[in-house]
């Protein structure tokens, strides 16, 4: 009981009723007169009037009461005491003595003594002429101190704490956890009361939650009925303590989560308990806190809502008995959008510091009150993770703020969210994106819907009188207003419900396509081959039904066909295994488009064909199934690639692309087709009908060689030439053809020897046949006697043009040293000339007359002469020093403006 409690107590204790017992005691003493009884009295309030009958014949006139506290019979110093003058002596009469004050007493017996003197009472003289005993109790209603539920040790309890002792206790008392009676928490022995003012009732298990003890009828043992510490319903929350710590005699360490509260308790009624700072923890914040259990209760509690994470240590009574480390669970709740509407969806993530089971997540209202059904108990999983929703519609909220409140079950830990605004979602409507939506047939179709004020929408695609008519329920699940539904349209063929999830998809993976009790997905009149060109009716209307629509578009299919076939190249290992990839390739030039390809470069046929989206299943950027039944080509359209110079007495040769990968870039109706030249399988067209036949694989392989040359052809095949097993995605056959021929790589020289003079920035070029964007090393290596020795190195690209050059710095060399140049990168043999450092480089230069001098540079230590500036950005790298790009002297006009194309084209290069 806290100190401001205590003096509550004493101040209620005053008002009190004195009833007095037992009849007169005998006079004794040789006192003329003197009180001879002490009768019944009534009394009320903080002050007792007292009865007293006295003999008034010898003439004394004072009659003084006072409680013995000390029962030695003196009225002492400190003992309450009242007294009547106001009689004139005589005979024997009853005296009234008022004003007795017990208002510092607590409730209980005591002896009451009365004298009658001749004066005023002398203090330490006066003794009793009579006593008797008087029982002090409370007017006032019972209080109840506090209500804790814990474990102690043994067994979990619920202790009551009242200021007084009460009754009426048997069947009066009921638990609730959360708004629900829990029937079963009382033990059936019910409640005992060992000590005056404690009640302790055994419950089958800790409740935690939120606890609720209902007294309704409990009352003193007066008849005062308990109202002090209870709302108007007579109930009381009860603190629940989910860690307990006990005077067992051994000193541990116990975990507690911040937010739950420890109780301490050594069974007995007002024990002290201290909880300060463990000094032993270094950089905390001292804490220190002295109490005591109270004088009707054995519990004390410790909150560790606002303590520091840190380690505390508890004492029961006189010793140390338990360490609580207080540690931060990390309950946290966030809601994904706190403005919905009362059509949404009130969607959240629970998260802890660890995996917790029985978490409780509660949507409460504006009062703090939980919503019906707006509750659920779940497990967070191994990441201390759980996704949650509430469905307003299916709540039926009303429009305000809400909460979502998070409670740890375990450890009572709870945490509540921002609030959520919902607000009324009015009237839903649905609509197209696009008035007229145009695709070819085959492929699949991006239909986008658009939804306000509600989350699902229904399309018809077609209609009965048009062959072909299909319904299908979507859902916008990230709520941006937008889903865009993606309808294959090579599967027209598919029948009544069968498999709608392969006809029907969705671009968004947070929405999704309904099917079921949620909405429809059916075709609902297919066709017998692949749907026909034409226009054809969109209808859409809110929710799942079929029903009349609300907007309208067109859909115009038109026929699919090939419009082109490219043939390109890019540097062997330059990986082109996504769309992302190849668009890079595209832009910095690593892929171009050529008609001789060095052998064992990359060869990359682009396909622009409409129409093929369905059958690859190559919508947007995906892996497209191209090469479904082998041999290159599926049955409703093929890939050849076939000799055109087949060597005499030969058979062309025929590439087996079957195992080519394949990058789709659906949106734009474009395919690559990427293959390395001297990887893939060639056979002989032994029936020379330019298509790889089964047989012809059996026959064995031959080699790709160079000089060989390949006309390619991408083909869409018209019904009549395709099984009936496949699906003919064009009405005309409709193809489009290439041409490449495989060229030896090799890498040349501008110059042979190479001559620079003894200056920077000295370009050195040459061109190759291999694909562009080649990277390749120029190494520049003295040789014979030149000293000192140098090795200066640059890396270069092969430009689109097939030129390289790169700069070096030769102002460290000597007139007259020699060197070698090489050329070493790519699929070709490397390269190499010999090099001289000479005092000039002849170059020719254009006058204004068209004609061509030669004009000679000179470089000395201390003036350089030139007659055109070259800036280059090439670094060129050498055994002593690394140097940068300045003017280059010994270079005409023409020659400069070559050596300063090519060192602009070796930046970009560079850049990309």
């Amino acid at each position: 009981m806290t100190r401001n409690k205590q003096i509550r107590a004493v101040l209620l204790a005053a008002l009190m009723v004195f009833s007095v017992f037992a009849g007169s005691i005998a006079f004794t003493g040789s006192a003329a007169a003197a009180a001879t009884s002490i009768n019944t009295t009534t009394v009320s309030g903080s002050s007792a009037t007292v009865d007293v009958t006295v003999d008034a014949t010898a003439g004394d006139n004072n009659t003084t009461v006072w409680i013995d506290l000390d029962d030695d019979g003196t009225l002492d110093s400190g003992e309450p005491v009242a007294t009547n003058d106001s009689y004139t002596a005589g005979s024997a009469m009853d005296v009234l003595v008022s004003g007795l004050d017990v208002s510092d007493l607590t409730p209980g017996q005591y002896e009451l003594a009365a004298a009658e003197t001749a004066g005023a009472p002398v203090t330490g003289t006066t003794s009793e002429d009579v006593s008797s005993t008087v029982t002090v109790t409370n007017n006032d209603e019972p209080e109840l101190i506090s209500a804790v539920h814990y474990n102690d040790g043994s067994n979990d309890l619920l202790e009551l704490s009242f200021n007084e002792e009460v009754q009426n206790l048997g069947g009066n008392i009921e638990v609730y956890q959360d708004g629900e009676e829990v029937t079963s928490a009382v033990v059936s022995s019910g409640p005992t009361q060992n000590n005056p003012g404690q009640v302790v009732i055994q419950t089958t298990d800790l409740y935690t939650g939120d606890i609720v003890v209902n007294l309704e009828g409990v009352e003193d043992t007066e008849g005062n009925e308990l109202e002090e510490g209870l709302d108007d319903d007579y109930n009381s929350t009860v603190t629940v303590a989910t860690v307990t710590v006990t005077d067992d005699g051994s000193v541990s360490v116990t975990d507690a989560y911040k937010g739950e509260t420890v109780a301490a308790t050594s069974g007995n009624l007002g024990t002290a308990v201290e909880v300060e700072s463990d000094d032993s923890q270094d950089d905390v914040e001292s804490f220190f806190r002295s109490g005591s259990t109270g004088s009707t209760s054995a519990v004390y509690t410790f909150d560790t809502s606002n303590r520091e994470l840190q380690r505390y240590n508890i004492t029961i009574g006189t010793g140390l008995d338990e360490k609580i480390q207080v540690r931060d669970l990390g309950l946290e709740v966030s809601i994904d959008d706190l403005n919905v509407t009362d059509e949404d969806l009130i969607e959240g993530t629970v998260n802890a510091n660890s995996d917790r089971e029985n978490v409780k997540i509660a949507l409460l209202d504006d009062d703090g009150d939980e919503v019906d059904d707006g509750s659920m108990t779940v497990n967070l999983n191994g990441q201390g993770e759980y996704d949650f929703e509430f469905n307003a519609s299916e709540l039926d909220l009303d429009t305000g703020d809400y909460t979502v409140e998070v409670t740890d079950t375990a450890s009572g830990v709870s945490v509540e969210s921002d609030t959520i605004t919902v607000e009324d979602a009015g009237e839903g409507s649905a609509d197209f994106g696009e008035s007229v939506i145009t695709e070819q047939r085959g492929d699949v179709v991006s239909i986008p819907v658009t939804v306000e004020n509600t989350d699902t929408a229904t399309v018809s695609i077609g209609s009965w009188e048009q062959g072909y008519a299909a319904n299908v329920t979507v859902e916008d699940g990230n709520d941006d207003g937008e889903v865009i539904l993606l309808w294959d349209s090579s599967k027209s063929t598919a029948t009544g419900n069968n498999n709608p999830s392969s006809v029907f998809d969705v671009e968004d993976g947070d929405d999704d396509v309904l099917s079921g009790n949620d909405g429809v997905a059916e075709v609902g009149l297919a066709t017998s081959n692949l749907i026909d060109a034409g226009d054809y009716d969109l209808e859409v209307r809110t929710g799942s039904a079929v029903s009349d629509s609300e907007n309208v578009a067109t859909l115009v299919l038109e026929e699919g066909g090939v419009s082109a076939v490219r043939t390109w190249t890019a540097p062997a290992g330059e990986s082109l295994t996504d769309l992302d990839e190849v668009s890079e390739a595209l832009e910095n030039g690593n892929i171009t488009e050529d008609s001789q390809i060095a052998f064992e470069d990359q060869v990359v046929v682009q396909i622009e064909a409409s129409g093929l989206e369905g059958t690859t299943g190559a919508q947007d950027d995906e892996t497209p199934n191209f090469f479904a039944t082998g041999n290159g080509y599926d049955d409703s359209y093929r890939l050849t690639i076939n000799q055109t110079n087949p060597d005499p007495n030969r058979d062309p040769k025929i590439l087996d692309v079957a195992n080519a990968s394949v990058v789709a870039d659906g949106d734009n109706d474009t395919y690559f087709v990427v293959f390395d030249s001297d990887e893939i399988d060639a056979y002989r067209d032994e029936n020379d009908d330019g298509v790889l036949q089964t047989s012809e694989k059996n026959a064995g392989t031959v080699d790709v060689d160079d000089d060989d040359s390949f006309n390619v052809q991408f083909k869409m095949i018209e019904e009549d030439e395709v099984s009936s097993s496949n699906l003919a995605l064009v009405d005309d056959n409709s193809s489009q053809t290439d041409s490449y021929e495989h060229v030896e790589a090799e890498h040349t020289f501008d110059a042979d020897p190479v001559n620079v003079t003894n200056a920077a920035d000295q370009m050195i070029s040459g061109s190759s046949n291999v694909a562009p964007g080649t990277e390749l090393t120029l190494r520049v290596e003295s040789d014979g006697d030149t000293q000192p020795r140098f090795l200066k190195t640059a890396t270069v690209y092969v430009q689109a043009d097939g030129s390289f050059s790169g700069s070096f710095d030769f102002s460290e060399q000597s007139v007259g040293d020699t060197f070698t140049v090489t050329a070493d990168g790519g699929v070709a043999s490397d390269e190499e000339v010999d090099g001289n450092v000479v005092e000039s480089v002849e170059t020719s230069t254009t006058t204004s007359e068209d004609t061509t001098t030669t004009a000679d540079t000179t470089t000395t230590a201390d003036t350089t002469t030139t007659t055109a500036a070259t800036t280059t950005t090439a670094a060129t790298t050498t055994e002593e020093t690394t140097t940068t790009s300045s003017q280059t002297p010994g270079f005409g006009v023409v020659v400069a403006l070559v050596a300063l194309v090519a060192a602009a084209l070796l930046a970009v290069r560079r850049d990309n």
